[in-house]
């Protein structure tokens, strides 16, 4: 899965809204990825994403794909995650390559969400209130 610029230059500043500076980037990846999957909205997929500056990340650091946690638990939320978004686009997710193209739009989305939504003063957890409940 790729990010943009503009994604890498969103998650410290997400990072330190939510008081996750010192978390992995996955965990605000998945934030951002999460905010635009509850607008159960369709992505725009004509909508050009220019992924030159970003990087790559893998699906196991992404979704956790293949992953246990430290107990020896299951910790891949590939599946889960994938049906998120196929039920949030009604639409079915056939390969990893198909996820990871819809995982790198609803990204893009959401740190444009977040971007625009909040300066570095504003209180996240209010705006989360204000937006989602």
């Amino acid at each position: 899965m790729r990010t943009t610029q503009f994604a890498e230059l969103q998650l410290p500043r997400i990072a330190k809204l939510l008081g996750f500076e010192k978390e992995p980037k996955w965990l605000i990846i998945r934030f951002a990825i999460f905010i635009s999957l509850s607008l159960n909205k369709e992505i725009d997929t004509n909508e050009k994403i220019d992924f030159t500056e970003g990087k790559s990340y893998n699906l196991d650091v992404i979704t956790g794909k293949g992953k246990v946690d430290t107990q020896g638990d299951q910790a891949d939320y590939t599946d889960f995650i994938a049906l998120l978004v196929a039920n949030s686009e009604n639409n079915k997710v056939n390969t990893l390559r198909g996820l990871e193209l819809k995982l790198e739009q609803h990204c893009e989305r959401g740190f444009t969400i977040l971007a625009s939504s909040l300066n570095d003063n504003s209180d996240i957890f209010e705006w989360i209130k204000q937006e989602f409940l």
